[in-house]
């Protein structure tokens, strides 16, 4: 093999580890935004769900189960020291409601919307 063959060789050798490169970055870069792609679509089904499912009204005055929950929020936060617990005292309901109404998981009764606004009225404190 003379000098020429071989620099062919070594040419031909990184040829090939540069298209072996160039396909190893667009696997990865596929798979980075296959699992994007996936993420964003499960995102959206799940909120989705979440807002068919919890969004229904309240009370006469149109209140759904997002505006709900941020009165309660905004009672909790304003009116007892942001205490679940004193909240769950002042609404007369357990606090594992309480949590579990911050967190989405169980659907507001009107009774309890009533209640906050009543007792925000009372104590002077903004929450609609």
């Amino acid at each position: 093999m003379d000098d020429k063959e071989i620099s062919q060789a070594i040419v031909r050798e990184r040829s090939g580890l540069r298209r072996l490169g160039l396909i190893m970055a667009g696997i990865g870069l596929g798979s980075a935004l296959a699992y994007l792609f996936t993420k964003a679509l499960s995102g959206r089904k799940e909120s989705s769900l979440r807002q068919t499912s919890f969004d229904n009204v309240v009370d006469d005055r149109g209140t759904g189960q997002e505006k709900a929950a941020q009165i309660l929020r905004r009672l909790r936060d304003r009116a007892f020291e942001a205490s679940d617990e004193k909240l769950a005292i002042a609404l007369g309901r357990p606090m594992e409601e309480i949590v579990a109404w911050n967190a989405g998981q169980e659907v507001i009764d009107d009774d309890v919307v009533m209640k906050a606004r009543g007792i925000a009225m009372h104590r002077g404190v903004h929450v609609d």
